[in-house]
């Protein structure tokens, strides 16, 4: 389906200029991070996976965002399956089942299944004709999202199910949830916190936390991580080590150097200097995403908006304090710049929906 040239006049180009740029640096910082290992083409990977994506992301945006909020139900149930399916039948890769196989690609659908709960989330809650809402009115659908974050849970991907939990959230506050409903939200979070932690945490994951209070305990283990990660940051300076000659990354020292800790790459072969360009063009992304859901003509086009901004920040405000130590490590990617191209593909499709919400808020 084409666009109509009317609507081309209000794409955001600023927008999909600082994507654009994130989506190079990672390609670069990705080149860097494997040219010397036995992955050295993973780079031209990413690359066709941001075509497929820019691809993916006009087809979005092609298509009328209320049409595909009405969708939502389909997407939610196409979800459940989808992740049922890779749960009992998923190939078993590092011990988790994430993926389909498709042909000879792999194909993670929990990171598309945050798309589908955004626009679930934007739906159920714009049909709402309350001004404020209870903890009865948010219940239902918070189960329904709660469902989908167990399934990923279950694979296990804690870090892509906690992703779903600030996208409730954040719609939740924006269509009127009482401050007394949030906090008994809290309440339940924190008793389910620790249910999880004696019933549903595996030893590795509790290790990650004891780890993350202090990594010194397991340097060589669960610690690792963390204190490379540390020194690769710390080394960085102001100007960094140069590109493609950071020693922590060209010796092997940093693992997953590609994928959760890109971010460790850019700093210490980029430095201060180069974080804070990054760090500027993610936030200048979720400031136009949230001006989006501002500028919105209906409510759907503002809580699909106010979801993805959520969900993206969630992301890449962990994963920053992952590397730097801050939080406990987990399997979380940063949006633009990690390998993988479910995660790319994703993240770009999220940004043609917003793309889609800002074209049309002057349409009828």
């Amino acid at each position: 389906m084409a666009i109509d040239r009317r609507l081309l006049t209000n794409l955001d180009g600023p927008l999909l200029l600082a994507v654009s740029l994130l989506c190079g640096i990672g390609v670069a910082t990705i080149w860097s991070a494997t040219k010397a290992t036995a992955h050295a083409e993973l780079y031209l990977k990413q690359l066709t996976a941001v075509g497929l994506g820019l691809v993916g992301m006009a087809v979005v945006a092609s298509l009328d965002y209320r049409r595909l909020a009405d969708r939502a139900p389909f997407f939610y149930a196409a979800s459940l399956l989808a992740l049922s399916y890779v749960l009992f039948f998923g190939p078993r890769i590092a011990g988790t089942r994430r993926w389909l196989l498709l042909g000879g690609a792999q194909l993670q659908p929990s990171e598309f299944v945050k798309l589908a709960a955004a626009l679930f989330v934007a739906k159920v809650f714009a049909e709402s004709r309350k001004d404020q809402l209870g903890l009865a009115d948010v219940v239902p659908s918070g189960i329904a999202v709660g469902l989908l974050s167990l399934l990923i849970a279950a694979q296990p991907d804690l870090g892509t199910a906690f992703c779903l939990v600030p996208l409730f959230l954040a719609v939740a506050l924006l269509a009127g949830l009482r401050v007394r409903a949030v906090l008994t939200l809290a309440l339940v979070g924190v008793l389910a916190g620790a249910l999880g932690w004696n019933f549903a945490l595996r030893d590795y994951q509790k290790s990650r936390i004891y780890t993350f209070l202090d990594p010194s305990t397991d340097p060589r283990g669960a610690g690792y991580q963390t204190i490379q990660s540390q020194i690769a940051v710390g080394s960085g300076g102001l100007t960094g080590k140069g590109f493609g000659n950071g020693s922590q990354v060209q010796l092997g020292y940093l693992p997953a150097r590609q994928t959760d800790f890109i971010f460790s790459v850019l700093a210490e072969e980029m430095g201060f200097v180069g974080v804070a360009v990054v760090l500027s063009l993610y936030l200048f992304v979720l400031w136009r995403i949230l001006e989006t859901a501002q500028l919105a003509r209906d409510r759907v086009g503002a809580y699909l908006a106010a979801g993805l901004a959520a969900t993206l920040g969630f992301q890449v405000v962990y994963n920053v304090a992952m590397v730097a130590g801050l939080v406990p490590v987990k399997g979380l990617p940063l949006p633009f710049l990690s390998y993988g191209g479910s995660s790319v593909l994703a993240s770009l499709l999220g940004i043609g929906l917003i793309l889609n919400v800002r074209m049309r808020r002057f349409a009828n």
